[in-house]
């Protein structure tokens, strides 16, 4: 496959939709139950990005020996334990005095919440850091697993794969349905069901042989693309909110295509600066956004009325995510001149 030839390049189509992608994330958690005209529905629009990066991460880490491997994975886990330390803190600081804090801890770790950290990969601290436990379990189990899954048939390792994202999608939507069953979100939100079956979708589009699939032009693609993130938001209109639509599996395998099978190499300045940006702040811009969006918005609640129609709440993603670009340019600056300083030292 002529894929793995192009990794000798840069491929800035893959960078600027993890830029996208990045910014998508701030929309769900922007309008997320927030009432206001369109929420709903640009939720469901945005469905797709966590799928993407899983997807990603799959297929780079195919071309991954065990020592790269490890080292991704113990990077991750560093950056999931620092995540959660750094929300923890910001849990913590506001408390008046260390019986207030002990208060606040007592109420962060409720009974039950190591478990479910351990085996849903479900933060007690914040929902949303569930994707770094989930990258961090998919990685180590990739790491001592992953030659296993690799010696199957082809067949069977896809029947593997879309048995656990459809099985899992299934069964979620199913037994939220039934109000007689204990089922959270984190049950299907999880490394497992969620974080694996993408991550393994990446590494079975880098490793096999789609040579009998006609590719998608460019132009084809992104009609199609249109019509996928207009079946989510059918789905939505349909079914009501959900964790993930079929819409959003669709928009995020033709953006992986389009990604792939019609790379950008040769871009002018401006977009190889967003790749850059797509490249080192999407982490940063992960765990950062939440404390400008808890900023702008509390800054909007002080200041202004609420409205449904199409205002200033509707803005506040482009300011956080502008403020989160920002903090994630000075650290990777920061890594950067790092780097050269310990190799000059070298």
């Amino acid at each position: 496959m002529k894929m793995d030839a192009q990794l000798r390049q840069r491929n800035h189509t893959i960078d600027l939709l993890r830029l996208a992608a990045a910014f998508s994330i701030i929309c769900l958690h922007n309008f997320s139950g927030s009432g206001v005209a369109g929420a709903e529905e640009t939720v469901a629009l945005c469905r797709f990005a966590v799928p993407l990066f899983f997807m990603f991460s799959g297929y780079f880490a195919a071309g991954f020996d065990n020592k790269r491997k490890l080292r991704q994975f113990l990077r991750i886990l560093i950056w999931a334990v620092l995540g959660n330390l750094m929300y923890l803190a910001r849990e913590l600081l506001p408390q008046q005095n260390a019986y207030a804090a002990r208060m606040r801890l007592s109420q962060i770790f409720p009974p039950g919440s190591w478990r479910n950290l351990l085996l849903f990969n479900e933060s007690p601290i914040s929902a949303h850091l569930w994707f770094l436990g989930a990258f961090a379990y998919v990685l180590l189990l990739d790491l001592l697993l992953g030659w296993l899954f690799d010696k199957l048939p082809r067949w069977t390792r896809w029947c593997i794969t879309l048995a656990l994202m459809l099985g899992g999608l299934t069964t979620y939507q199913l037994l939220t349905r039934d109000p007689g069953v204990d089922f959270q979100l984190y049950h299907y939100r999880n490394f497992l069901l969620f974080g694996l079956p993408f991550f393994l979708s990446g590494k079975l589009i880098r490793t096999g042989s789609f040579a009998r699939i006609k590719k998608i032009s460019w132009w084809g693609c992104l009609p199609l693309v249109f019509l996928a993130e207009r079946l989510a938001v059918l789905e939505y209109g349909s079914l009501g909110p959900w964790e993930l639509y079929m819409g959003s599996i669709l928009t995020a395998f033709l953006l992986i295509h389009l990604a792939l099978n019609h790379p950008l190499y040769n871009a002018p300045k401006p977009v190889r600066v967003l790749s850059w940006l797509g490249r080192e702040t999407t982490l940063a811009v992960y765990l950062l956004h939440i404390f400008f969006l808890d900023f702008l918005r509390g800054l909007y609640w002080q200041h202004m009325q609420w409205q449904y129609e199409f205002g200033v709440f509707h803005l506040i993603p482009l300011g956080v995510f502008v403020l989160s670009l920002a903090a994630g340019t000075v650290l990777a600056l920061c890594r950067a001149g790092a780097k050269r300083l310990f190799a000059k030292k070298e």
